[in-house]
């Protein structure tokens, strides 16, 4: 469902898949990960599999935090080299380009129902 939200927007041409997340989102760029795709991030190519930082449930639905955590994260292996299913953190990742990228920066599941599950 995520990835299909990304689909739109590219169809959209609201961004490409070979767009660096960084131009989107600046500050994910540290420690290693300024070469990140859309396309690595939604192959789970991006190193992000898991976060070293406990993510507390106070913080889980805040946007803005979990940003932060993934900005600060260092990748789990350096990105592009190897696939990881990023089963916990793809959402939060895929939330903040869809965010970011969307003329209403809507979250990814406002998007979701709005512009797919209500209209089909």
């Amino acid at each position: 469902v995520a990835a299909i939200c990304v689909a739109q927007l590219v169809d959209q041409g609201h961004l490409d898949y070979d767009d660096l997340v960084t131009k989107y989102w600046p500050e994910f760029g540290k420690h290693g990960k300024q070469n990140v795709t859309i396309r690595w991030l939604l192959g789970h190519r991006a190193g992000l599999a898991y976060t070293d930082e406990k993510i507390a449930f106070e913080i889980a639905n805040d946007w803005k935090a979990i940003a932060k955590v993934f900005e600060n994260q260092v990748p789990n292996w350096p990105p592009g080299t190897e696939i990881g299913y990023h089963a916990i953190t793809y959402g939060w990742l895929v939330d903040q380009i869809v965010r970011r990228t969307d003329p209403k920066h809507r979250s990814i599941g406002v998007y979701f129902k709005e512009e797919i599950a209500d209209k089909y």
